[in-house]
């Protein structure tokens, strides 16, 4: 999704065949027409929802892509990340999170299609785009465009993925699951960007793709360009104006982007479900100047081009400096308790992630750039950038591999009481515990630490920035078209609190958290909590979507019509306890606030809770006859209901 945070779902609309999948090898044409993509001589309209695999970990993959499938979504898509499969040239790694064939068979398991979604640029709010670093590191090399050392790295790179996914039969020309393959990525921009070489690179790379012979047709989103065959797609909020590029292409919606990414400190987006329902220096400081007899302190200018910076006068903290997404340039300016004689200035430069979109994005400037000036000194203004400055990469910390189970103990650690109290900056924690009981979802509450990152067992969990939270929000305002500065939530709060922690991670005992705080939090105060849903709710009208809802046999190529249905999924280890609400009608309200209307049918409740409570999940199909008779004839109904969640063997 061109520049948008943590695992989301996007919701998709596409317009293609829902072919039959099946535990055997049945091979099956895909083609397309102006009005859908075909696949055996049949046209389907499917719905489809973005799991990004390494967002994950894959005993996590099967519930996710099951709950996508009891929503109602048919495809699963996923970009293809090349920095995480080739960490260093031709070295891959295709294990773990990066298992792309385990997780494209666990798709083609739970009976739906798959979309792989090459690029290899990905945007997808990852850290360079999807690009590894070394990549950057090439000589000659300058991304997305006609270069030749960009295009020779990227068709190797794209080479492997489908050279893999033939190997083991996953398009579905072979029998497998994948019905759509796309090459780069929202290039439209870029393209226009660099001109005629931009033109050039976009062709060869729809060239290129096309002659790997995948047997299914390839895509590009956001290139209103894209030369034939490949089907030139759109992104965006509302996709009602777009048109293919030819009339023989059919019109399809990628990415129908349901909200916004998050930024540290910044509110969150919502968008209303109503509007997408559509659709180092030394410094000698002589022992005369005024400020050390009791004058104004001198006063340090830095200028940076992102992402924060934090200052260190003779070893300590003395201030720190950030910029924002929309503007990571920024001039730290603050007053400095120097001493006579030798100071040490030390400027500690912190990048969030690395820039992943934009002409040329990887010729950008990240850090100090200067100047790096003293005014308020006796003579005035001392620029300090022609100074001999001492650099260095990391941290010593990530050096001695400190996150690590099997070198955290390299160094001494101090007693926690004496740092707790020191809420010192730029320090490392480490604590052990054991893997709380049951099976709920885990997740670490951040909110007494300042900004950082963590790891458990030497597994990343995240950067957290819990200390920048600002900003107004102004209400919801749903009128018109939809932009992310609309309808904000969460003002003033720290953008993200939680963090999950896979249990997949977790030994029973002696389970090593580490944390690297870089502005002073209180670790005390740092928890892992059991995240357990307390109700759930789900509302669906009786033709919901408004066309048919196809299912396809996992096994076998058995092909039936489904009604729509109301599911319900509490946590493992809990069941429905109680049904709070619950009306087939013409129901009022949201989760939470649900009541009557005008249409009810008298045995709502009594249908939800004797096929729901006491179980873990459950499915109600929405007819009139299963609710005795209709409560309202040439009305569209609707089911809403809420239930309560709680510990097995628990009733409220």
């Amino acid at each position: 999704m061109g520049t948008r945070s943590f695992a989301k779902l996007f919701l998709w609309l596409l317009l293609c065949l829902f072919g039959l999948l099946g535990s055997q090898l049945i091979q099956a044409t895909v083609t397309y027409d102006r009005k859908a993509i075909v696949i055996n001589g049949q046209r389907r309209i499917l719905f489809s929802g973005s799991i990004h695999y390494p967002r994950s970990t894959p005993d996590m993959w099967e519930d996710l892509i099951q709950k996508a499938k009891d929503g109602g979504v048919d495809v699963i898509e996923t970009y293809v990340f090349w920095n995480v499969h080739e960490p260093s040239p031709g070295n891959f790694n295709f294990e773990g999170r990066n298992d792309l064939v385990r997780f494209i068979r666990t798709i083609h398991k739970a009976g739906l299609y798959a979309h792989l979604r090459i690029g290899p640029y990905v945007c997808a709010e990852w850290n360079f785009g999807g690009f590894p670093v070394w990549l950057k590191y090439v000589p000659g090399i300058s991304f997305r465009t006609d270069n030749e050392p960009f295009k020779k790295a990227m068709q190797g790179f794209t080479e492997k993925i489908v050279g893999l996914m033939k190997s083991e039969n996953l398009f579905e020309s072979q029998g497998g699951p994948i019905i759509l393959s796309q090459i780069e990525n929202e290039y439209g921009v870029q393209s226009k960007l660099f001109g005629a070489a931009g033109y050039n690179y976009m062709s060869w790379a729809a060239d290129m793709a096309v002659k790997l012979g995948t047997g299914v047709p390839w895509v590009m989103c956001k290139e209103e360009d894209a030369p034939d065959p490949v089907i030139n797609t759109c992104n965006g909020f509302y996709c009602d104006q777009f048109a293919p590029n030819k009339p023989y292409k059919p019109t399809m919606w990628t990415e129908a982007w349901s909200g916004w990414f998050s930024e540290f400190g910044g509110p969150l987006h919502q968008r209303p479900v109503q509007d997408l329902a559509f659709a180092v220096a030394r410094v000698d400081i002589g022992s005369s100047e005024a400020f050390l007899r009791g004058g104004e302190l001198p006063t340090l200018i830095v200028r940076s081009s992102g992402h924060a910076v934090h200052v260190f006068i003779n070893g300590q903290l003395s201030g720190s400096a950030f910029g924002t997404r929309e503007n990571r340039k920024f001039t730290y300016t603050g007053k400095v308790n120097l001493r006579a004689g030798k100071n040490k200035i030390a400027l500690l430069s912190v990048a969030v992630g690395l820039p992943n979109v934009g002409g040329h994005y990887e010729t950008w400037n990240t850090g100090i750039l200067g100047p790096v000036a003293l005014h308020g000194l006796d003579q005035g203004k001392w620029d300090l950038s022609w100074q001999t400055w001492t650099y260095q990469v990391g941290l010593k910390g990530e050096a001695m591999n400190l996150l690590s189970p099997t070198s955290v103990s390299s160094v001494d650690w101090m007693q926690s009481s004496l740092v707790v109290q020191k809420q010192q900056p730029l320090t490392w924690h480490k604590a052990y515990f054991n893997s709380p009981d049951g099976d709920e979802p885990l997740a670490l509450d951040m909110e007494g630490m300042g900004k950082g990152q963590i790891w458990i067992n030497g597994q990343s969990i995240g950067r957290y920035w819990t200390a920048y939270a600002n900003g107004q929000c102004n209400g919801c305002s749903y009128a018109g078209s939809f932009r992310p500065p609309k309808c904000q939530l969460g003002c003033g709060k720290p953008t993200q609190r939680w963090y999950h922690v896979p249990r997949s991670w977790l030994k029973p005992t002696q389970n090593l958290l580490v944390v690297f705080e870089e502005l002073g939090g209180d670790p005390s105060r740092i928890s892992l909590v059991k995240r357990s849903v307390a109700t759930v709710c789900a509302e669906v009208a009786e033709f919901h979507p408004t066309l048919k809802n196809w299912h396809i046999e996992s096994y076998g190529r058995a092909e039936e019509f489904h009604s729509p249905k109301v599911h319900l999924r509490c946590n493992q280890g809990q069941t429905i306890s109680s049904i709070k609400f619950a009306s087939f009608g013409t129901p009022l309200g949201t989760c939470g606030t649900y009541q009557q209307g005008t249409c009810h049918a008298p045995t709502s409740y009594d249908i939800i809770e004797r096929k729901c409570k006491g179980k873990q999940r459950c499915a109600v199909t929405i007819s009139n006859s299963n609710f005795g008779q209709d409560p309202c004839p040439n009305v569209l109904k609707r089911l809403s209901v809420e239930a309560v969640c709680a510990p097995t063997g628990l009733r409220v």
